[in-house]
């Protein structure tokens, strides 16, 4: 009986542990996702990613989705022709979130009866350079935040919140930038 005590404490523990619903939001505001005919076209790109992580998955991930959004530009960080600008040049910084917020640690404690949320500003920053005809166009920054809310009652709340809303982000930035616009100057 005491074991099975001990592991239902475990359990409960361990759900407590790894409930919450995170939200993110961006600044500037990301505009709704505008139709291909209306963006830019972009005949190569350069990726650059600077993270605390070796090989950060969120990195590979934006890669891919930048594949995707962007299917016929050629990729200057992989060809070996004479360097030239890239017509569109991206820079993804990553930051660490630290851990847990202190009020987090107060609701681990109370085996999440007492709730808390965190926001952790800066978490990713995606920077944006268009540049057309070997010269500077417009430039762009996007900055993710976040906000985190732990309590027992999230917990069926947490379960169906697993979609990568980070990389869903970057490509909805990434698609709000390719807006054919005016060039700025610098």
């Amino acid at each position: 009986m005491r074991r099975l005590k001990a592991n239902g404490f475990v359990f409960v523990s361990i759900a407590i542990l790894c409930c919450g619903c995170t939200s993110y939001s961006s600044q500037p505001t990301i505009n709704e996702p505008v139709e291909p005919e209306t963006q830019e076209i972009i005949s190569s790109f350069s990726y650059a990613i600077n993270s605390p992580w070796k090989d950060s998955r969120f990195g590979k991930d934006a890669y891919a989705a930048t594949l995707n959004v962007i299917p016929d530009a050629q990729d200057k960080n992989s060809s070996l022709a004479a360097p030239s600008l890239p017509a569109l040049e991206i820079k993804i910084s990553e930051f660490s979130s630290g851990g847990a917020c202190g009020q987090d640690y107060l609701t681990g404690l109370s085996l999440g009866l007492i709730p808390s949320w965190c926001t952790r500003t800066n978490l990713f920053k995606f920077d944006f350079i268009l540049n057309k005809d070997q010269r500077f166009c417009r430039q762009k920054t996007y900055s993710i935040n976040s906000t985190s809310f732990s309590h027992l009652t999230m917990i069926p709340f947490a379960l169906f919140n697993t979609g990568n809303q980070p990389l869903t982000l970057y490509q909805a930035a990434l698609k709000d930038f390719l807006r054919r616009g005016q060039c700025a100057t610098r």
